[in-house]
């Protein structure tokens, strides 16, 4: 930090790191009530959806998410071990100007935890954000399986030879898999739903309001939380880059060059990791509206009509989605914009830097 420039990138760069943890922990103290809510409506989506939809092996989705968690961790631990260990090679080789300049490193010890606070913070948005989207999911397969006519490949429940028909005057039918080559005796055609369209439809229709209602608690309960981290992941992808092109163009030192093209990367992770979630739920959100669409075109019950054009009223009203304090939209629309600021911001730091080193000539 040899510049003006650089001193004031530097404690930005700290100053969003501590203000987005604390606005974090804040966030899930204050917004515990609505974290129980939003379980409380993705466990009766659960429940309700189950009834409609075969097995769905919801301990993958666990294991999905400890491996996400572990996945997290392992990043920040590795980025976090390498900067200490660079930090104290740069601390070595400046021992002669600065005694101590090895315990200072030491300093830094609790401002590394709080990124193990920032990151678990986005592993439970992230989390929160695709519990909603994998049930916005299984409501588009509820629907699939509840209507197969709109499915390409009929529903066919296939089991085992449990018995042989020695009668040569009666027929077993064989469905024959040509991708696999293997022969099965079909034992049962469609499967035959236990309820009207009609409850079908009123069912699903109650979910996607229960759900939409859980992405309006997610943006309220994370509002302020998410607005510190995209902030902080804006000035934190400005700032090293900035660093990464100093070091490049400047004391060209490969090893604290790495380790900011590292820290380049994490960053972009964090903020993939916020934006990822919420741009697969309001996919499948919107797909449940094209699924109603067909449906409607392709309906000719008249029982059915109502409540397919009820569902179709309430999706086409809800125009829910994950917002930071209502500011932004958090979906891919914002990486366009994050890159233009980026770009932006780079130039002018850039400029700034510029005017420091003539400064410091002219003086000289």
């Amino acid at each position: 930090m040899k510049t003006a420039t650089s001193k004031v990138v530097t404690i930005l760069d700290v100053s969003v790191v501590v203000s987005a943890c604390i606005c974090g922990a804040l966030s899930g103290i204050w917004g515990l009530q609505f974290v129980r809510e939003l379980n409380q409506r993705l466990v009766e989506a659960d429940e309700m959806l189950s009834l409609y939809i075969s097995g769905r092996n919801r301990s993958k989705r666990n294991h999905k998410g400890v491996l996400m968690l572990g996945l997290v961790s392992f990043i920040i631990t590795g980025a976090l071990s390498l900067d200490i260990w660079v930090w104290y090679r740069i601390a070595d080789k400046i021992k002669n100007e600065y005694s101590d300049s090895s315990a200072n490193v030491l300093g830094y010890f609790p401002f590394y935890c709080l990124y193990y606070i920032l990151m678990m913070f986005h592993v439970l948005f992230a989390q929160a954000a695709l519990g909603i989207g994998n049930r916005y999911r299984d409501l588009n397969v509820a629907l699939y399986e509840a209507f197969p006519e709109f499915n390409r490949m009929p529903h066919i429940e296939i089991s085992p030879i449990s018995s042989i028909n020695l009668d040569p005057g009666r027929r077993v039918p064989v469905d024959i898999d040509c991708r696999k080559g293997v022969a099965n005796v079909v034992h049962g055609l469609r499967k035959q739903r236990n309820y009207s369209p009609r409850r079908v439809i009123a069912d699903l229709a109650e979910i996607h309001a229960s759900l939409s209602y859980g992405v309006v608690l997610v943006s309220k309960t994370f509002g302020i939380a998410l607005l510190t981290v995209l902030g902080s992941c804006l000035l934190h992808l400005v700032a090293t880059s900035y660093f990464l092109m100093v070091e490049l163009v400047g004391d060209k030192d490969a090893v604290f060059a790495w380790i900011q093209a590292l820290w380049l990367f994490i960053h972009m992770f964090r903020f993939l990791l916020t934006i990822e979630p919420c741009h697969i739920t309001n996919t499948e959100c919107n797909r449940t509206l094209t699924i109603i669409n067909s449906l409607r075109r392709a309906c000719k019950d008249p029982e059915m009509v109502e409540s397919i054009n009820m569902f179709w009223q309430q999706l086409v009203g809800n125009n829910v989605s994950f917002t930071a304090c209502g500011l932004c939209t958090i979906d891919r629309r914002i990486i366009t914009s994050y890159c233009g600021a980026i770009a932006t911001y780079l130039v002018i730091l850039i400029q700034f830097k510029e005017a420091d080193d003539n400064s410091v000539k002219t003086s000289h």
